[in-house]
């Protein structure tokens, strides 16, 4: 793919505003510098000076910066030529032996990425010699990154209620626990139990715990009050990213 097509591919969707999270979802190539700095919750974990973006501009010295949402290459020659990858969009990271103008043959990082139903691969080399935080900073944030989808994810039917209770997530706290909550995702409604913690809401039936929704704010596009046949109902409108659902309660 040319970056000319790729950047094409990796523009927001519209449809979540201006302000939805894009940073750990997608993957963009030479983006407006403005879009490099680090938004609202994102904070830099590691800051590499001479690195190698062996693949895409082979014999290009630049600094990568690892966030806890994505990994940011820039180029020191010119700015505008930059990546930012985000955890959401890597498949699988790998160390192995490269080519690369700089340094010839070396241990470098590859990272195998899919996004808009296209595959794209990275490969990046330290210039600085027997220093392994490039490899070791990217795997263990991505690894931390994976572990931790509940508190983004919108979750149905998972295993997140134990004897009719929250399994919680660390640090999440329950702020209220409404019993005689109606789902009215089928005529008829399923009655259940409504939490509401720090993180997320979660529903889950009382016949049936395995029959749950897990949504974290994050995914939330809108919240409002609407009438039903079963009296006032909340209307939860989730976003694009997370399938553009429309819950009520």
């Amino acid at each position: 793919f040319t970056r000319h097509r790729a950047r094409a591919m990796s523009s927001v969707s519209k449809k979540d505003g201006p302000n939805a999270v894009w940073q750990d979802r997608e993957i963009r190539f030479d983006v407006r510098l403005k879009d490099l700095n680090l938004r609202k919750g994102e904070f830099e974990i590691d800051h590499l000076q001479g690195v190698e973006d062996t693949k895409g501009n082979t014999g290009d010295k630049g600094e990568l910066v690892v966030t806890n949402l994505r990994t940011i290459w820039v180029s020191s020659k010119r700015r505008n030529i930059n990546l930012s990858i985000g955890y959401g969009a890597m498949v699988s990271i790998n160390t192995r032996t490269a080519n690369t103008r700089l340094r010839g043959q070396t241990q470098s990082l590859y990272i195998l990425t899919k996004f808009n139903g296209s595959r794209f691969e990275f490969i990046f080399t330290n210039l600085v010699s027997n220093s392994p935080r490039l490899f070791t900073t990217i795997q263990a944030v991505q690894r931390a990154y994976d572990a931790s989808k509940m508190y983004r994810d919108l979750k149905l039917r998972g295993a997140i209620i134990a004897d009719k209770e929250l399994k919680l997530l660390p640090k999440e706290e329950v702020y209220n626990k409404v019993n005689g909550v109606w789902n009215l995702s089928s005529e008829q409604g399923n009655l259940g139990t409504f939490f509401i913690t720090n993180v997320r809401v979660v529903w889950h039936a009382n016949m049936a715990e395995n029959f749950n929704v897990s949504v974290p704010y994050i995914q939330m596009k809108g919240v409002s009050v609407r009438d039903s046949k079963f009296g006032q109902a909340l209307v939860v409108h989730t976003t694009h990213r997370s399938g553009g659902d429309i819950l009520r309660f």
